[in-house]
Parts: C-alpha cells; structure tokens; sequence
C-alpha cells in the first residue's frame, strides 16, 4: 500500500507561468543598458509585438548572417 508522501502531488519550480503557446520557450536573463531596453520596448510596440519577439527575431537574424558568413569561409 502507498503512503501518504507517494501520494503528494510534484511541486514545480516557483515563479511566472509561461503564456499560452509557450512551453517550448525558456527564460533568458540579459543585463543590458537602460536606454537600449527602453528603444526595444518601444520598437516593439510599434511592430505590435513584444520585446521577447523582437529579440528573438533579431538574435535569429544574426544567427543566420553568423552561419552564412561562416559557410562562405570554407
């Protein structure tokens, strides 16, 4: 027979939840200047999307020209 600990339900880690649509995402934390948090903010909002989409679609961008200008060497 199990006992009362087999039966307690599995805690996840504290913190925010994730929105929906999100689980296959994960949390980066980047220290930057104030003014360039505050210019992406704002170039987000008028793109109608949000920072973390903005960043991503540019850290995307520079991952690819990085990849072609490394095959481009060889």
């Amino acid at each position: 027979m199990a006992s009362a600990e087999d039966k307690k339900p599995v805690r996840k880690k504290p913190g925010r939840k994730l929105p929906p649509g999100a689980a296959d995402r994960r949390q980066f934390l980047a220290v930057m200047n104030g003014d360039v948090i505050k210019d992406l903010k704002v170039a987000a909002a008028e793109e109608e999307i949000t920072a973390s989409e903005l960043l991503e679609q540019a850290a995307r961008e520079l991952l690819e020209r990085r990849k072609s200008k490394q095959a481009k060497k060889r």
